[in-house]
């Protein structure tokens, strides 16, 4: 279960600590896109995404993109974010795209963090390659079909960690 909990945990990108980042250490932040920054079906990034984007790159952080989403669809929120890379088609939990974050950006693990809305993609792949995983809540409550079902073991995980005392689903670090 351990692999599944996130290090931080955040209602949304709006409230992560970028000073909490900064004290960690981190360098790069890996953003997923997807019900992390804007809900599936949009096609472009917010204001409030391109103003925390903004923010993060400012304070000294680089920001790429980590998601599963196409090529296209990847491409175009890299161009309207200005971001430094983007991995497309990540198929996290894989942890290459990590991997491959770090040796791109010479930086270690414990550098480098990732925000997501999964734990069975984002936080496991992230805890996979040893880097700061950052949970938050989903964006939307529609979800297409196959985070759907990463959604039902999610709950199941979710159950676990509270009868363990772990972690509660909504009672967040910010």
């Amino acid at each position: 279960m351990a692999l599944l909990k996130p290090k931080y945990y955040v209602s949304s990108f709006e409230h992560m600590s970028i000073e909490r980042l900064k004290q960690q250490g981190i360098k790069l932040l890996l953003c997923d896109i997807d019900n992390t920054l804007v809900s599936y079906d949009e096609k472009h990034p917010s204001p409030s995404v391109i103003a925390f984007i903004d923010r993060v790159k400012s304070s000294g952080i680089e920001v790429a993109l980590c998601s599963n989403a196409t090529k296209e669809r990847a491409t175009r929120f890299s161009k309207d974010l200005n971001v430094s890379t983007t991995y497309y088609f990540s198929m996290k939990p894989l942890p290459k795209n990590f991997i491959q974050a770090m040796k791109k950006h010479n930086l270690k693990a414990n550098q480098v963090a990732i925000i997501g809305d999964q734990m069975f993609t984002d936080i496991l792949g992230g805890n996979l390659a040893g880097l700061y995983t950052i949970l938050t809540a989903p964006i939307a409550v529609k979800d297409r079909g196959v985070t759907k079902i990463n959604r039902f073991f999610e709950n199941i995980v979710y159950k676990v960690l509270e009868h363990k005392g772990d972690f509660k689903r909504g009672e967040f670090d910010d």
